[in-house]
């Protein structure tokens, strides 16, 4: 039979803890990321909004469109979810 060995780091004899200003520095960058990423998600929300209101524009009547389309994918794919969870 084969057998698996899983390799396990060995612990620390001593517990590392960080000093104030590291923790500081780590607590500065975690801001800085939280920024970047609520800026990220207003500006892909702007794109967004620009494609479907330049679509809209050119198709009148094509955002319903997509959201029904949408809809009806998103139903299907949770009844195939459904139906493979149950087999």
């Amino acid at each position: 039979m084969l057998q698996l060995n899983v390799y396990q780091p060995p612990e620390p004899k001593t517990q590392v803890v960080p000093d104030t200003r590291t923790l500081v520095n780590i607590a500065q960058h975690l801001e800085e990321l939280e920024k970047s990423d609520r800026s990220l998600h207003n500006l892909i929300g702007m794109e967004i909004w620009s494609i479907t209101k330049t679509m809209d524009d050119l198709y009148p009547g094509f955002w319903h469109k997509f959201m029904l389309n949408r809809r009806q994918s998103m139903k299907q794919f949770m009844q195939q979810k459904q139906r493979s969870d149950n087999h």
